[in-house]
Protein backbone atom coordinates (compact mmCIF):
# COMPACT_ATOMS: atom_id res chain seq x y z
CA UNK A 1 0.00 0.00 0.00
CA UNK A 2 1.72 3.21 -1.29
CA UNK A 3 0.83 6.08 0.90
CA UNK A 4 1.25 9.75 0.15
CA UNK A 5 4.58 10.82 -2.27
CA UNK A 6 5.40 14.01 -0.14
CA UNK A 7 7.04 15.65 -2.85
CA UNK A 8 9.81 17.35 -1.08
CA UNK A 9 10.59 13.74 0.56
CA UNK A 10 10.57 11.87 -2.10
CA UNK A 11 13.00 14.82 -4.01
CA UNK A 12 15.32 14.12 -0.56
CA UNK A 13 15.23 10.11 -0.78
CA UNK A 14 16.86 10.12 -4.26
CA UNK A 15 19.07 12.76 -3.89
CA UNK A 16 20.74 10.88 -1.00
CA UNK A 17 20.46 7.33 -2.59
CA UNK A 18 22.11 8.46 -5.21
CA UNK A 19 24.85 9.93 -3.28
CA UNK A 20 24.75 6.34 -0.81
CA UNK A 21 25.15 4.62 -4.47
CA UNK A 22 28.12 6.37 -5.31
CA UNK A 23 29.40 5.88 -1.66
CA UNK A 24 28.72 2.29 -1.46
CA UNK A 25 30.43 2.01 -5.29
CA UNK A 26 33.07 4.11 -3.92
CA UNK A 27 33.68 1.63 -0.94
CA UNK A 28 33.52 -1.55 -3.27
CA UNK A 29 36.32 -0.34 -5.51
CA UNK A 30 38.51 0.48 -2.64
CA UNK A 31 37.78 -2.73 -1.23
CA UNK A 32 39.14 -4.17 -4.56
CA UNK A 33 42.05 -2.20 -4.27
CA UNK A 34 42.88 -3.15 -0.51
CA UNK A 35 42.07 -6.98 -1.70
CA UNK A 36 44.47 -6.27 -4.74
CA UNK A 37 47.56 -4.62 -2.65
CA UNK A 38 47.37 -7.17 0.08
CA UNK A 39 47.60 -10.15 -2.38
CA UNK A 40 50.51 -8.13 -4.41
CA UNK A 41 52.33 -7.65 -0.87
CA UNK A 42 51.92 -11.46 0.23
CA UNK A 43 53.03 -12.29 -3.51
CA UNK A 44 56.14 -10.03 -3.53
CA UNK A 45 56.85 -11.06 0.26
CA UNK A 46 56.86 -14.65 -0.51
CA UNK A 47 58.74 -14.68 -3.67
CA UNK A 48 60.66 -11.93 -3.35
CA UNK A 49 61.24 -11.66 0.61
CA UNK A 50 61.00 -7.99 0.57
CA UNK A 51 57.74 -6.67 1.78
CA UNK A 52 56.08 -3.31 0.71
CA UNK A 53 55.88 -1.65 3.53
CA UNK A 54 53.56 0.99 2.38
CA UNK A 55 51.07 -1.70 1.61
CA UNK A 56 49.38 -1.41 5.28
CA UNK A 57 49.61 2.04 5.70
CA UNK A 58 47.23 2.21 2.51
CA UNK A 59 45.03 -0.24 3.45
CA UNK A 60 44.60 1.34 6.64
CA UNK A 61 43.18 4.39 5.63
CA UNK A 62 41.35 2.84 2.70
CA UNK A 63 39.82 1.11 5.69
CA UNK A 64 38.40 4.29 7.10
CA UNK A 65 37.34 4.96 3.59
CA UNK A 66 35.34 2.09 3.62
CA UNK A 67 34.01 2.20 6.57
CA UNK A 68 32.52 5.90 6.68
CA UNK A 69 31.18 5.46 2.64
CA UNK A 70 29.12 2.25 3.56
CA UNK A 71 27.31 3.47 6.52
CA UNK A 72 24.67 5.07 4.66
CA UNK A 73 24.15 2.76 2.02
CA UNK A 74 23.94 -0.31 4.93
CA UNK A 75 21.40 1.47 6.84
CA UNK A 76 19.40 2.65 3.68
CA UNK A 77 19.56 -1.33 2.04
CA UNK A 78 18.49 -2.46 5.90
CA UNK A 79 21.87 -4.35 5.60
CA UNK A 80 22.49 -3.24 9.08
CA UNK A 81 22.03 -4.99 12.11
CA UNK A 82 18.45 -5.15 13.73
CA UNK A 83 16.86 -6.59 16.89
CA UNK A 84 13.64 -8.06 16.06
CA UNK A 85 13.73 -11.31 18.35
CA UNK A 86 10.79 -9.63 20.57
CA UNK A 87 8.92 -7.82 17.87
CA UNK A 88 6.22 -10.75 17.30
CA UNK A 89 5.60 -10.26 21.24
CA UNK A 90 4.44 -6.29 20.76
CA UNK A 91 0.72 -5.98 19.54
CA UNK A 92 -0.39 -4.69 16.13
CA UNK A 93 -1.51 -1.47 17.20
CA UNK A 94 2.00 -1.02 18.83
CA UNK A 95 4.17 -1.77 16.00
CA UNK A 96 4.36 1.49 14.01
CA UNK A 97 5.19 3.60 17.73
CA UNK A 98 7.99 0.58 18.18
CA UNK A 99 9.13 1.10 14.82
CA UNK A 100 9.27 5.06 15.28
CA UNK A 101 11.25 5.00 18.44
CA UNK A 102 13.69 2.10 16.82
CA UNK A 103 14.34 4.79 14.12
CA UNK A 104 14.24 7.43 16.78
CA UNK A 105 17.20 5.79 18.37
CA UNK A 106 19.14 5.59 15.49
CA UNK A 107 18.64 8.83 14.32
CA UNK A 108 20.01 9.62 17.92
CA UNK A 109 23.07 7.43 17.74
CA UNK A 110 23.69 8.86 14.24
CA UNK A 111 23.67 12.38 15.65
CA UNK A 112 26.22 11.15 18.36
CA UNK A 113 28.39 9.46 16.16
CA UNK A 114 28.15 13.02 13.74
CA UNK A 115 28.95 15.14 16.79
CA UNK A 116 32.19 12.81 17.95
CA UNK A 117 33.84 12.45 14.10
CA UNK A 118 33.44 15.94 14.38
CA UNK A 119 34.77 16.40 17.57
CA UNK A 120 37.69 14.30 16.79
CA UNK A 121 38.27 15.96 13.55
CA UNK A 122 38.50 19.00 15.19
CA UNK A 123 40.96 18.14 17.28
CA UNK A 124 43.38 16.46 14.84
CA UNK A 125 42.90 19.46 12.46
CA UNK A 126 43.71 21.74 15.14
CA UNK A 127 46.95 19.63 16.07
CA UNK A 128 47.76 18.72 12.92
CA UNK A 129 48.23 14.99 13.59
CA UNK A 130 50.48 12.75 11.94
CA UNK A 131 50.03 9.31 10.88
CA UNK A 132 52.41 6.52 12.38
CA UNK A 133 53.59 4.49 10.42
CA UNK A 134 55.56 4.17 7.07
CA UNK A 135 53.00 7.15 5.02
CA UNK A 136 53.24 9.96 6.87
CA UNK A 137 49.91 12.55 6.32
CA UNK A 138 48.01 14.58 8.55
CA UNK A 139 45.57 12.93 9.55
CA UNK A 140 42.57 15.51 8.95
CA UNK A 141 43.57 14.73 5.38
CA UNK A 142 42.13 10.99 5.99
CA UNK A 143 39.60 11.50 8.25
CA UNK A 144 37.57 14.34 6.74
CA UNK A 145 35.46 11.37 4.70
CA UNK A 146 34.49 10.27 8.35
CA UNK A 147 32.25 13.77 8.64
CA UNK A 148 30.58 12.84 5.23
CA UNK A 149 30.22 9.12 6.20
CA UNK A 150 28.35 10.21 9.98
CA UNK A 151 26.31 13.06 8.09
CA UNK A 152 24.96 10.70 5.38
CA UNK A 153 24.62 8.42 7.87
CA UNK A 154 21.96 10.94 9.94
CA UNK A 155 20.51 11.93 6.89
CA UNK A 156 19.67 8.82 5.94
CA UNK A 157 18.23 8.11 8.82
CA UNK A 158 15.92 11.19 9.06
CA UNK A 159 15.11 10.37 5.63
CA UNK A 160 13.89 6.68 6.69
CA UNK A 161 12.03 8.21 10.06
CA UNK A 162 10.19 10.97 7.97
CA UNK A 163 9.14 8.15 5.22
CA UNK A 164 7.93 6.07 7.97
CA UNK A 165 6.53 8.44 9.70
CA UNK A 166 4.54 10.43 6.91
CA UNK A 167 3.57 6.73 5.28
CA UNK A 168 0.18 5.11 6.35
CA UNK A 169 1.38 2.06 8.83
CA UNK A 170 -0.20 -1.67 8.02
CA UNK A 171 1.00 -3.72 10.83
CA UNK A 172 0.61 -7.03 8.59
CA UNK A 173 2.51 -6.13 5.47
CA UNK A 174 5.43 -6.43 7.72
CA UNK A 175 5.10 -10.02 8.61
CA UNK A 176 6.93 -12.75 7.10
CA UNK A 177 4.77 -15.88 5.90
CA UNK A 178 5.50 -18.62 7.74
CA UNK A 179 7.14 -21.54 5.58
CA UNK A 180 5.84 -24.87 5.28
CA UNK A 181 7.65 -27.76 5.86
Amino acid sequence: MEGPSHGWLTGLERVVARINRVSAFIACILVLAIMTLIVIDVVVRYFAAAPLEWVQDSSCFMLVFVFFLALAPALESGSHIEIDLFDPLIPASLRKAQRLLGKAITITFAAILLWFVIKYYRDIYETDELSFGMIFVSLWKIYWIGIFGAFMFLVTALVQFLRFFLTPYDPHAEEAPVASH
